[in-house]
């Protein structure tokens, strides 16, 4: 059957002093003027569950200072009788991480992990450490709360620059006549409860009441035309797509569009979400698109469709972040392979060295840079007459050849200077 645009009516007659709805065009009966006026919208929200050709979908909008009467209206591509319509109260909480964002946390603990195998590099990474968690270390937390989108925490200290270190790494960096209020209390018998809003989106969709509708279409839909009303004004929507889409972005707006993915490891489905979920009540390993549009209204002259197909980034970028076992240890055999060969090619190469031979030593690596320079104790570097290696092999005998510490010196080097350029490449690739 093809689709068809029937406009979905929905009049909500409120008695409270604000509404959380969806997209589309909102309106509201002025009593003295006795006709009815455009209402602005503050913030767009929805979540988009598509699966088998169905689209389940819960959209919410926050409005403040509402009169009793307001009428909003948003278009849905089918037909009445194939369309369900429902009030929820709630909306969807999700607390993922960004697949791509992940995607340089895990290089670099990949490629630090390498560079320990040197032995030497350790107290480097220690001090590190040291210096992140230093301007820290006089700030005492007794007490760390989350809840709706909020933090609060509970500390002490006995040094006022701490307690500011202690704010800028938060993203909090007080005025200074702030400070010198603060300095009154520090180093006192006094405790400081710090608040912040830590998930501001989190923060804003709380008490906040959602349309369910459920309709048949080809592709994902989000009705963003009707918004285009307001003109000039700027309306953030987010829109939240479970599974990994890409939306078909038209050039009005394709560059006020931010387009993330995520993985939730775990997602425990409200009673009142269930018919979003099809029924589910626990999912494992949730995965979203997140988008965000801020762009003046004028520039949505079409709606939103959006395609089930995934970037061939969004899959490199999965499988970096749940693989790193795999590429990490196949970079770090080819990095110890070709270190390997690099030392032998210029120490040894009076020798005409077998570069083949070199390049497998490096697998020695695997038992750190001492097993590296032990086993390097028994590797043939030089050239005997068959009769003598022979006899030597015999009685066990191996034959020292100084090179072999500057062998395993460069080794090292070009050990570290691999990973470290393989580990510049790829975060600039991803």
């Amino acid at each position: 059957m093809s689709l068809q645009k029937v406009c979905l009516i929905l009049v909500i007659l409120l008695s409270t002093i604000s509404l959380a709805s969806a997209d589309g065009m909102i309106h509201v009966y002025d009593p003295d003027m006795q006709f009815w006026k455009l209402q602005k919208e503050n913030r767009q929200l929805c979540v988009v569950n598509y699966e088998n050709g169905f689209e389940n979908m819960v959209l919410a909008v926050d409005v403040y200072n509402l009169d009793k009467k307001a009428v909003w209206i948003f278009p849905i591509p089918a037909t009445p009788n194939n369309v369900t319509v429902d009030l929820i109260d709630g909306f969807p909480e999700f607390h993922g991480y960004d697949v791509k964002k992940r995607v340089d946390e895990k290089i670099s603990i990949v490629f630090n992990a390498m560079r320990l195998s040197q032995i030497y590099t350790i107290p480097f990474v220690m001090f590190g450490m040291f210096s992140m968690s230093k301007s820290m270390e006089e700030v005492i937390i007794h007490k760390h709360v989350e809840k709706m989108g909020l933090t609060v925490e509970l500390v002490t200290t006995e040094n006022g620059s701490t307690l500011y270190d202690y704010l800028i790494n938060k993203g909090l960096n007080l005025p200074a006549n702030s400070k010198s209020i603060l300095d009154d209390y520090v180093g006192k018998n006094y405790s400081f409860v710090i608040s912040w809003i830590s998930d501001f989106e989190r923060f804003e969709r709380e008490s906040v009441i959602g349309v369910y509708v459920a309709f048949p279409t080809n592709k994902i839909y989000f009705p963003l035309k009707p918004t285009s009303v307001y003109d000039e004004l700027e309306i953030p929507i987010l829109i939240y797509v479970i599974g990994y889409v890409t939306p078909k972005l038209y050039p009005e707006i394709e560059k006020d569009v931010q387009v993330n993915y995520f993985v939730q490891s775990h997602y425990s489905v409200p009673d009142q979400l269930s018919h979003l979920f099809n029924g589910k009540t626990k999912i494992k390993d949730l995965k979203y698109t997140k988008i965000k549009i801020y762009t003046p209204s004028k520039n949505l002259v079409e709606d939103l469709w959006i395609d089930c197909s995934i970037l061939i980034d969004v899959v490199l970028a999965e499988f970096v972040n749940n693989s790193a076992w795999v590429w990490g240890t196949m970079l770090f055999v080819l990095s110890s392979c070709l270190a390997s060969m690099f030392a032998g090619t210029i120490v040894f190469r009076k020798d005409n060295p077998d570069r083949k031979k070199f390049a497998l030593f490096g697998l020695w690596n695997f038992l750190s840079l001492i097993g590296f320079a032990f086993m390097t104790m028994f590797l043939k570097t030089k050239k005997l007459e068959p009769e003598l290696e022979k006899l030597l092999e015999s009685h066990a005998v191996v034959i020292w050849d100084d090179r072999k510490i500057l062998f395993v010196f460069l080794f090292s080097v070009f050990f570290v200077i691999l990973t470290l350029i393989f580990e510049v490449v790829l975060h600039y690739i991803f």
